[in-house]
């Protein structure tokens, strides 16, 4: 199928899936989650694709949500985009083949968050992870939930209540990253891995991500319960409206 916001290549036994917005420093919008839950369906049914890699085109991994996109004025509406939201997430987690995060540039919010539903980690030295929801009344879920799993309590309490911003080599340092390898060599050493990654035992690579992930539906449980009052509350209206204002929001806890 043809993708607006994304690109689907197969080369081989590899495919890449590449956040296809350079413009918009790969910002997700309800578009980039359907297309992006599409190629993981397209590569999970091709039978001749072992490994999946995960990237952005230009200077960004992806920078986040596009904020101008959303609107939660009503409960249904942030149910219907949680769901949206979560299913590539899950799927990434459930699909039995291997994911890796080919980390490129910015990888803010929807960035971060996205890496930790994949199965290995490789980064660019340009690369930088942060998730600022919280300075727009939101909470990064996923983040939070499978963060706190992968990475601890500690890590995921700092990144997601303080909205620092980790380059690579500190991402390493704390688990989110495998790998930091040079910019100018991302993809030459994510396709070495991937190769690699093609000659393992399929049936046991599917059974290691069984085990991995066997605790990931709760966490996506509840995420389908919390979000969506989040998304209808007053504070995440006033963050909207001050961000097409172009201001500081004010929170009343609300």
């Amino acid at each position: 199928m043809a993708y607006e916001t994304i690109l689907l290549e197969k080369k081989g036994q590899i495919a890449i899936i590449w956040f296809n917005r350079p413009d918009k420093l790969n910002a997700a919008s309800p578009t980039v989650f359907t297309e992006l839950d599409a190629a993981i369906t397209d590569v999970e049914q091709d039978d001749n694709i072992r490994v999946v890699i995960l990237t952005g085109k230009g200077d960004a991994f992806s920078a986040g949500a596009d904020v101008e996109r959303f609107e939660f004025d009503k409960i249904i509406k942030g149910v219907d985009f949680i769901e949206n939201v979560a299913r590539p997430f899950m799927h990434f987690e459930y699909m039995p083949k291997p994911v890796i995060a080919a980390v490129n540039g910015y990888a803010y919010g929807f960035g971060t968050g996205i890496t930790l539903a994949c199965d290995v980690v490789i980064a660019s030295d340009k690369a930088r992870f942060s998730t600022r929801e919280v300075n727009w009344g939101q909470i990064p879920i996923e983040t939070l939930l499978r963060g706190a799993e992968i990475l601890g309590k500690r890590v995921i309490g700092y990144m997601t209540l303080t909205g620092a911003t980790f380059n690579a080599e500190e991402a390493k340092d704390v688990g989110l990253v495998n790998r930091v390898v040079p910019h100018d060599q991302l993809m030459e050493e994510v396709m070495k891995l991937a190769e690699a990654m093609c000659k393992g035992a399929p049936l046991a690579q599917k059974m290691i991500k069984r085990v991995l992930n066997r605790k990931c539906h709760e966490d996506w449980d509840w995420t389908m319960a919390m979000m969506p009052t989040i998304f209808s509350s007053e504070d995440v209206a006033e963050a909207r409206k001050a961000f097409m204002e172009k201001r500081k929001p004010e929170f009343h806890g609300r």
